[in-house]
């Protein structure tokens, strides 16, 4: 009785919130379901619909299988399924006892109840009835409906009752046609797979090398999927334009579109290289998941758009940020720690590794799983750079504590001890030897390790502290990346890799002398010798013109050694233009808004440009 009535007073508050346990179990649900999708695509992938025969729900007339390996994977997905099931049935029910209002909640749960009964039928009716392709991909489209609602219900269970937004009317009824053109282009990926037509065009954007457009069914079918993601690339393009024009100071639809972005271009890219690897069934399932969670970024972003910023504002002061809230329940030290390896600016390293190694897997296809390769080598990565990052915190805690961006680094704070942040840096930068001398390869370790001991001792130790070519020297530590992502491919570093490390190194300057024109007050506090603190804002301004247009020059140059073709030239010479102009733009009108926007656009030049060096050399393969 006790526990009825607790269930009964956590009812739905008058603003629609609702509590704890109730937003929890609807955000696993929706996961759980995410992952239902991954496991039924491994099946499909694997080819292991039919492992339990025509019986259902028993596999092969038993409830529990041989150890066999398609009786198992079809046998534990629908195991799977069950026990989504029972969690999908607490999930409603407690809906229709409890939280009936907002009435967003009820649809919602009530559209993911039919939309799971439709999903297990489907599923029945591809084992029972042995039904054709088509009905097939009717249970990967229904999936998605199922995947949708039960985000949905997630996501007004935690933010309430929010009203329907009035502003960027146009903006909400093209998302709306974003959302529903992205759905025929998945349901369109998932008739690829039923009709088995993965590699029946085997060239890509185009079908082969013999023929452009297609010349029989299976082609078709599989030319018509890439046509559909096309046009759904150019309405995520033009999405992502409209938020950023009318939603940019919303700062949680601008995080949900940063999040899209990231999930829907490494699908475009996995769905071309499940081409190069002739559709391996690796690449398959990776393929399918991604474009799980793309739909579910999307079906977000479309949600946050139509009820406008009312509902930021909700969260943000109701629960301190969504991420906030999620990482504050890590225990303190594990925060700490990782807080000295400085999260936030491994990405940036990160995306020139992966553009390097996705490149040199092109020219050359390493032996063994590009996957495989890729993760130890982003592990790698990280360690080797949270290592250095940790080192920096101790050697820089004196300068730290005089700046307000970097005051509250935990060895400032005291959350962790100079010693131990020094350890730890010590720790992360031997495992990271460690581990890719083992699981790449020697040339790749001792390059990343190299690059880490290049930003403790020749950057942090001397030149940030005695000379205002700071920045220009100690760059060579954060242009080291390109070099580690070509050598674990290839064993060795060739001329495109020192190219790229070229394009990085002439990037950092302006990159970096844009940020201090707008920090140069916490530069001159903590006595760091920046260029903007010794010589001015004229001489910074001349600066970053100058090497904004080094790197325009230098950009050009893996185009004019045959490494990459005429379209990342085209990408290349555009974004460097504009980088120029606006390095110009300041100059003329020398004010922080304008540092601001150099710094913030320079982010955004560096991952378009490798990501233009990655598509250039996607088309360019036959």
């Amino acid at each position: 009785m006790s526990v009825l009535s607790t269930l009964f007073a956590n009812r739905a508050n008058s603003d629609g919130t609702t509590p704890n346990w109730y937003q929890r179990i609807t955000a696993l649900n929706a996961f759980a379901v995410w992952m239902l999708i991954v496991l039924g695509g491994i099946v499909r992938v694997t080819e292991s619909g039919t492992g339990c025969g025509a019986s259902w729900p028993k596999c092969n007339g038993r409830w529990v299988p041989p150890l066999e390996f398609h009786p198992m994977v079809e046998w534990n997905h629908r195991l799977f399924a069950v026990l989504v099931g029972f969690l999908m049935l607490f999930t409603v029910l407690s809906t229709l006892l409890w939280f009936r209002k907002p009435r967003r909640l009820l649809v919602f749960a009530l559209l993911a109840a039919v939309s799971y009964i439709a999903q297990a039928i489907l599923g029945a009716l591809t084992v029972i009835f042995e039904v054709g392709h088509g009905w097939v991909a009717a249970h990967m489209g229904n999936s998605m409906i199922l995947m949708g609602s039960t985000i949905l219900l997630a996501l007004f269970a935690r933010i309430g009752a929010v009203p329907i937004s009035e502003k960027s009317g146009w903006l909400k009824w093209f998302a709306i046609a974003t959302l529903i053109w992205t759905y025929i282009a998945l349901f369109s990926g998932s008739a690829v797979i039923g009709e088995g037509a993965d590699i029946a065009c085997p060239a890509w954007p185009h079908c082969s090398d013999a023929n452009i457009l297609p010349q029989n069914y299976l082609q078709w079918v599989n030319f018509g999927h890439r046509l559909a993601v096309g046009v759904a690339d150019i309405l995520m393009l033009l999405l992502a334009i409209g938020v950023w024009r009318k939603r940019r100071g919303d700062r949680l639809v601008m995080s949900a579109t940063h999040v899209l972005a990231i999930f829907y271009v490494s699908q475009v890219f996995i769905g071309a290289f499940t081409i190069w690897t002739k559709a391996s069934p690796a690449m398959k399932g990776l393929h399918l998941a991604v474009a799980a969670a793309t739909w579910a970024a999307l079906v977000v972003l479309v949600t946050l758009i139509w009820v406008g910023e009312p509902q930021a504002s909700k969260i943000k002061k109701g629960s301190k940020g969504l991420s906030r809230r999620v990482f504050s329940r890590v225990p303190e030290p594990v925060r700490a720690y990782f807080a000295l390896m400085k999260p936030r600016i491994i990405p940036l390293l990160l995306v020139p590794t992966i553009a390097a190694m996705l490149i040199a897997a092109v020219q050359h296809p390493p032996q063994g799983s590009l996957l495989g390769l890729m993760f130890w080598t982003v592990l790698g990565g990280i360690l080797a750079t949270g290592g250095a990052h940790s080192i920096n915190n101790f050697l820089d805690r004196d300068i730290d504590a005089k700046m307000r961006r970097t005051r509250n680094r935990p060895v400032v704070t005291g959350r962790v001890s100079p010693e131990r942040a020094l350890w730890f840096g010590i720790f992360l930068s031997i495992l990271a030897l460690v581990e890719m001398w083992v699981f790449v390869n020697p040339v790749a370790a001792v390059l990343a390790i190299l690059g880490n001991l290049f930003y403790v001792f020749v950057y942090t130790a001397w030149l940030k502290r005695t000379t205002t070519q700071n920045i220009v020297i100690g760059g060579a530590a954060g242009a080291v990346p390109p070099l580690v992502g070509w050598a674990a491919v290839t064993g060795d570093v060739g001329l495109p890799a020192i190219l790229f490390f070229a394009i990085i190194f002439f990037w950092t300057p302006a990159h970096f002398w844009s940020l201090a024109l707008v920090r140069q007050e916490d530069y001159k506090a903590a006595g760091i010798p920046m260029l903007p603190v010794v010589k001015g804002q004229e001489a910074t301004m001349n600066g970053i013109l100058k090497y904004a247009v080094l790197l325009l020059l230098s950009t050009i140059l893996p185009f004019l050694t045959h490494s990459l073709g005429y379209i990342y030239l085209v990408v290349a010479i555009s974004l460097g233009l504009l980088l120029v102009i606006r390095a110009i733009q300041l100059k003329l009108h020398p004010e922080i808004a304008l540092a601001w926007r150099v710094f913030k656009y320079s982010n955004i030049y560096l991952a378009m440009l490798y990501a233009a060096m990655v598509i250039d050399r996607l088309i360019a393969l036959r």
